[in-house]
C-alpha cells in the first residue's frame, strides 16, 4: 500500500485520452457499485503496475461521472446551485456503503458537475464521514450564502 495519492488530474486526462479504449469508458459507466469495478480490466488500465484497493474503486467509479477544470467549485456548491433537494445530499451523507456511494454517482449524473479533480479526488480518496459532512457543509453555505440571501 503506497501513502502517496494518485495524480487525480492526470488520471482524469488519462481517461478522456483518444487512446482510451471506448469500450473501457462503457465498462466504468457500467458498473452497479464500487466493488463491481474490481472485476473490469479497465481499473488496471487506469492504475497500470498497482494492486488497487478499495480507494482505487471508488475513485474509478466516480471516474466517468465528473469533468475537470482547475477552477471548479466544490461539488456541494454546484448541488446547491443547481437546486438538487437537501434531502438527496443528506441521504447521500446519512447511507452507508456501498449505498452511499451509489446515491453520490446518481447525483452526479443528474447535474453533470465540472469539478477541481485534485480536491474531488482527495474526497472520494479519503471518503469517510468526514467526507460527507464537508460535502453537507459546502451544500449548505452555498445554499444559504450571504450573497444569494436565506432561503425559506
Amino acid at each position: 500500500m503506497t501513502l502517496e495519492l494518485p495524480d487525480f488530474v492526470a488520471l482524469r486526462n488519462r481517461y478522456d485520452d483518444e487512446k482510451f479504449p471506448t469500450g473501457a469508458r462503457a465498462e466504468l459507466r457500467r458498473v452497479a457499485e464500487p466493488d463491481d469495478v474490481a472485476l473490469t480490466p479497465t481499473l488496471y488500465r487506469l492504475f497500470p503496475g498497482q494492486r488497487p484497493d478499495d480507494r482505487h474503486l471508488r475513485v474509478a467509479f466516480l471516474l466517468p461521472c465528473c469533468k475537470h477544470a482547475a477552477k471548479a467549485k466544490s461539488l456541494g456548491a454546484q448541488l446547491a446551485e443547481a437546486n438538487v433537494a437537501e434531502a438527496r445530499v443528506l441521504q447521500v451523507a446519512r447511507a452507508h456503503a456501498p449505498l452511499d456511494l451509489v446515491q453520490l454517482r446518481r447525483l452526479l449524473a443528474h447535474i453533470e458537475p465540472i469539478v477541481n479533480w485534485s480536491e474531488f479526488g482527495r474526497m472520494i480518496w479519503y471518503w469517510s464521514d468526514r467526507s460527507k459532512r464537508q460535502l453537507v457543509e459546502d451544500f449548505y453555505i452555498a445554499l444559504f450564502s450571504p450573497v444569494k440571501g436565506a432561503k425559506k
